[in-house]
């Protein structure tokens, strides 16, 4: 098993849903090792209050948010002070960005742009909750989504995580669309071994290379177990058609300048 690629896609203490990952630890691993990753804790679970991290996916969510406006733009901006103080080598400051379903981003202005790694996830689908016909939740996916790629994100993750939890198929037509918006706005399509789609992964994994989309690799670690474990990439990467000699050149990798600066 290759030991090394991008990992765009971790967690710390600073989100709720993490076990036994630290933001230290991963400094450890960055000065010790090759490996490269990004850390990305979803974006509402430090903007929301510290007694009310899961906030945002509760009936007050959107009067939560607006309550916090002013105290969760503090509380993201420091903790990309503390991500950034603890960065060395391989590591990169990042987030999981969360949208609220109107599509406003649950993140202060003018920090994402200082960010390494903008991952984009679809988190909270009330057509889900509501248990609305699958035309309905297609819809939701696919404002959602291109509410992330507005705010510019770099890379979409498990982007079918929770309608395929829901018992949602993902249609071929769905798999085309959001493919397509990857491409005409310029971000990948996360392979997420967090929790594993094959069939669904594979599709799209084809799909992207057939339409010249980057793909991601994602560990989407919650514990320290599944951080480094990449079988599940390789796996779905080989299946696609791709030789492990041709990986890079359609994989996700930190910018230059983002480079530039972790090298500093």
């Amino acid at each position: 098993m290759r030991s090394v690629f991008f990992d765009c896609h971790t967690h710390t203490e600073f989100s709720s849903c993490a076990e036994d990952v630290t933001l230290q630890g991963y400094a450890e691993i960055a000065r010790t090792t090759d490996r490269q990753f990004a850390i990305t804790d979803h974006s509402a679970q430090v903007f929301y209050p510290p007694d009310q991290r899961w906030g945002f996916w509760g009936e007050d969510a959107y009067e939560l948010y607006e309550a916090n406006i002013e105290a969760g733009a503090r509380r993201i901006r420091k903790y990309v002070e503390t991500i950034r103080a603890a960065q060395c080598g391989g590591m990169f400051v990042g987030t999981e960005l969360d949208v609220l379903p109107d599509g406003r981003k649950v993140f202060p202005d003018g920090v994402l742009e200082t960010l390494d790694v903008v991952a984009g996830a679809v988190h909270s689908m009330p057509t889900l909750k509501q248990e609305r016909p699958a035309g309905e939740v297609y819809d939701e996916f696919r404002f959602q989504v291109e509410a992330l790629a507005g705010h510019g994100i770099q890379v979409l993750v498990h982007p079918y995580r929770l309608t395929l939890a829901a018992g949602v198929p993902v249609t071929d037509a769905l798999l085309d669309w959001t493919v397509r918006l990857a491409r005409d706005a310029g971000f990948a399509l996360e392979i997420n071994s967090h929790k594993q789609f094959p069939d669904v992964d594979l599709r799209m994994a084809r799909m992207a290379l057939e339409l010249g989309v980057t793909l991601a690799v994602g560990t989407d670690t919650h514990r320290t177990q599944e951080f480094g474990d990449f079988a599940y990439h390789e796996q779905i990467l080989q299946g696609a058609g791709l030789t492990e000699e041709t990986w890079d050149a359609h994989l996700l990798w930190p910018s230059a300048a983002a480079q530039e600066a972790a090298a500093e």
